[in-house]
């Protein structure tokens, strides 16, 4: 059975091809490792963000980083950079956008209620909503009208 370590270097080893496949000419390999591990860290943060909402501990989340509690909550316990929070809204808009879309037009998308993609689309919509902490607006609930 392969390790945890080695699963995680075929997981990073697929974005990178996947990030290459979907790219022009002038990403390279290095360029779309650097992306990757870019990314990393931005979910990293969104993750550590998602499991603090769900009342994990500095010291739970420390042990699953393999880090001390401190070291966790030095690196993860302050509020997202501004450049970073306007991403994560952006990204509550499009999803708003493209749920209100789907449910003003149920022909193009299906319903989103009996498919398996509507269901990662509503758990998504709740994980994102966890993520805006403080915030008791739910951007996906705000009529566009």
């Amino acid at each position: 059975m392969a390790s945890d370590e080695d699963l995680a270097d075929a997981a990073v080893r697929l974005a990178i091809r996947y990030l290459l496949s979907q790219t022009g000419p002038d990403v390279k390999i290095c360029r779309s490792a650097a992306l990757v591990e870019a990314a990393a860290k931005r979910v990293m943060a969104d993750v550590v963000a998602e499991a603090r909402t769900q009342r994990y501990s500095w010291g739970r989340i420390g042990a699953q980083l393999g880090v001390p509690r401190t070291a966790a909550q030095k690196r993860f316990g302050g509020a997202p950079t501004e450049e970073r929070a306007q991403t994560l809204e952006d990204q509550y808009t499009r999803m708003r956008d493209f749920v209100k879309g789907a449910e003003m037009y149920p022909e193009m998308y299906g319903d989103l209620d009996k498919s398996e993609d509507g269901y990662e689309l509503r758990a998504t919509c709740d994980r994102c909503l966890r993520r805006r902490r403080g915030q008791t607006l739910d951007p996906l609930s705000v009529s566009l009208g």
